[in-house]
């Protein structure tokens, strides 16, 4: 049962996918989030909360296939990817995107970005970067 419940959900996920990809290729982030029923702060400087988010059972199962989906998609396993099928997915908890940047040991930027449901990064290593409103 378990198996079956999964792949319904990769075939669920399949359509948003293509949606996300062409709708990062042809409009900008907050459009993409717009449309897909993510809430997008690239302005709040607050960072996530300490605790995990606790979320309802029935989201296992979309998370693993969005997992599974982008992690063999063609145009790359991206974090930014992952999160806006994940948060497609669970836009009925009203997910918020957040984007962070952090300095590496060689002196390069890398940049992050996670999903929050109130308040609270689905991501462990979010807390690990700077938000983007931040700079600001």
């Amino acid at each position: 049962m378990r198996r079956r419940r999964l792949a319904w959900e990769v075939l669920r996920a399949l359509p948003a996918m293509v949606r996300i990809e062409l709708s990062l290729r042809r409009a900008d982030l907050r459009e993409t989030c717009r449309r897909l029923g993510v809430r997008c702060d690239l302005t709040s400087a607050a960072p996530p909360a300490d605790e995990s988010p606790v979320l309802p059972r029935w989201s296992r199962a979309p998370i693993r296939a969005s997992y599974f989906v982008v992690s063999r998609w063609p145009a790359g396993d991206t974090c930014l990817r992952q999160c806006l099928l994940i948060g497609h997915r669970l836009r009925t908890l009203e997910p918020v995107l957040r984007i962070g940047v952090r300095r590496e040991a060689d002196g390069r930027f890398s940049a992050h970005s996670w999903l929050e449901i109130d308040g609270r990064a689905l991501d462990p290593t979010a807390g690990r970067y700077a938000v983007l409103g931040s700079a600001g």
